[in-house]
């Protein structure tokens, strides 16, 4: 142009990359009904020579390739058309994406419990988008399982599926959906997968539009499109190794008959949980006393990550118990995470030493023990001369120890009458030999002291330090019909206490007669 113009509009006709081609291999000549869109500048526009810019306001709410067809120049009462197809130039086109979606998804807990069934609970937010519709599926790997949201709890066993799919009903911008559900998980994997990690995905999809997708569709200036879709995925993960794990147990007797147990467990849950209780189930013959729990102040602790417990309980000693008792130690811990739900760990504890102990002091404890001295009048003598003794037997010490603990008798049965005791005194292995009343029987109901007397004879000179032994031993108790007892006697054990030596002197004279071999006896 030789000078600046005004012209009265200048129009652009954006066509799709599809109809383009249709028109161009029809026709060839785009026209307005083939237009997706008109692209117009308002009057006066005045045009210079030369190149020329201008801005064409445009806010698209399809995605798709569209092709600048047509421009339309309108000056005074003429228009004028430049077919991008006849200029033998570049086509210039735009390729119109989907805007980004500001919509977020929140998928909590952030870790699941081996062994557990957990509450799973997916936030959506849409954010400033229109949803028009979508769906929410969760899928979980071997060893996970889930059910759809509100279950009924009397069909909870047969709910239980890989995967479920939710609807996403549609929201305005801004607005929030909330959908919960359980998830169960087994405690242990097993084949080939043991290695693989237990998981659950969240997949959401949801077609949505632009926040001003109305206010444009109002004005009339574009057609309507369909949405544009979008998808969110999210995962949970179970632990590797259980929330709480036992770092260390130990138990000690600090007082007869009380022992004190202490439990160390190490956290191992990402985020923090809180303690709502816990119980310590422990075998016979050890229970918690009643003011025994020494943790009150771990009611409601939160624990984070690498958190240690230490727990401590006074526990007492009661053979007699008539609680039940668990086969081995357990620590049971309950634990509370944020939204309430509560997960039961079962931690068994190593306490076989202290229990080895306790066992060997109850075979001690079934033991009958009696005490002996062994006195001697005399500190010499010679060989063959008979020498007194007196064994002062104390029978008083027959109640068993676990019997003494508890007060009572139970020296053969808790019922019936008190067996009778056979001694016997015996010189095998020693340098005697005994005569006198070496066996006999002892009431036992009479007294507990008894002294028995009875005579011995050196068999060689020197410093005898080996002495004739008593043993003693219950007889079988008679029943009131006359027969014998079914019930076994325990044995007895005898702590004797002998002299330090006794000082044997050889023969220093001898008396002897002399016979003839053929004379007959007489």
């Amino acid at each position: 142009l030789p000078r600046a113009i005004s012209v009265n509009g200048i129009r652009l006709y954006l066509v799709t990359l599809a109809s383009y081609e249709q028109v161009y291999r029809g026709n060839g000549t785009v026209s307005e009904e083939d237009a997706f869109r008109i692209l117009s500048i308002d009057a006066p526009i005045t045009i210079e020579p030369g190149k020329n810019q201008f801005s064409f306001p445009w806010q698209p709410m399809t995605y798709n390739v569209y092709v600048l067809a047509t421009v339309e120049i309108q000056w005074k009462e003429a228009s004028f058309f430049y077919d991008s197809a006849l200029l033998r130039k570049p086509l210039v086109g735009l390729d119109i994406q989907p805007s980004e979606p500001t919509q977020t998804i929140e998928l909590n807990p952030l870790f699941l419990i081996p062994g557990h069934v957990q509450n799973v609970r997916l936030v959506f937010h849409s954010g400033s988008d229109i949803i028009t519709g979508g769906a929410v599926t969760l899928i979980c790997s071997e060893g996970l399982q889930v059910v759809p949201p509100k279950t009924d709890q009397s069909k909870l066993e047969e709910a239980w599926r890989d995967e479920c799919v939710i609807p996403l009903d549609a929201c305005e911008p801004g607005k929030k959906i909330v959908i919960t559900t359980l998830v169960k998980s087994t405690s242990s994997r097993s084949g080939n997968n043991a290695d693989d990690v237990q998981e659950m995905m969240a997949k959401v999809e949801t077609s949505y539009r632009h926040k001003s997708y109305d206010s444009v569709m109002e004005k009339g200036e574009e057609p309507d499109s369909n949405p544009m879709k979008t998808l969110l995925e999210a995962m949970v993960t179970t632990l590797d190794r259980p929330a709480l794990a036992v770092d260390g147990s130990e138990a000690f007797v600090f007082d007869e008959d009380r022992v004190m147990v202490n439990v160390s467990l190490h956290c191992n849950t990402p985020v923090p949980f809180f303690v709502k209780e816990w119980n310590l189930d422990l075998p016979s013959p050890l229970v918690v006393e009643e003011d025994g729990d020494l943790n009150k102040g771990m009611f409601q602790h939160a624990i984070p990550e690498g958190d240690m417990l230490l727990f401590g309980f006074k526990c007492l000693r009661a053979d007699d118990s008539d609680e039940p008792s668990s086969e081995r130690p357990i620590l049971r811990v309950v634990l509370q995470d944020d939204f309430g739900k509560t997960f039961l760990q079962v931690l068994p504890l190593n306490l076989d030493d202290i229990y080895k102990q306790l066992r060997k002091e109850d075979e001690y404890a079934e033991l009958h023990n009696a005490t002996a001295e062994l006195v001697c009048s005399i500190k010499e003598g010679s060989v063959g001369h008979p020498v007194p003794f007196v064994y002062n037997l104390n029978l008083q010490s027959l109640i068993s120890p676990k019997a003494r603990r508890s007060n009572m008798s139970v020296s053969v049965a808790s019922e019936g009458p008190r067996p009778t005791v056979l001694y016997t005194i015996i010189s095998e292995g020693s340098d005697w030999i005994v005569s006198g009343k070496v066996q006999g029987l002892i009431d036992s109901k009479r007294s507990d002291i008894v002294s028995i007397p009875f005579r011995g004879i050196p068999t060689r000179s020197g410093l005898l330090r080996h002495f004739p032994e008593i043993i003693i031993e219950y007889l079988p108790i008679t029943t009131l019909s006359g027969s014998l007892s079914s019930s076994l006697t325990p044995p007895i054990t005898v702590l004797t206490k002998t002299p330090e030596r006794f000082k044997s002197l050889a023969f220093t004279n001898s008396l002897s007669l002399a016979v003839p071999q053929d004379l007959e006896e007489f």
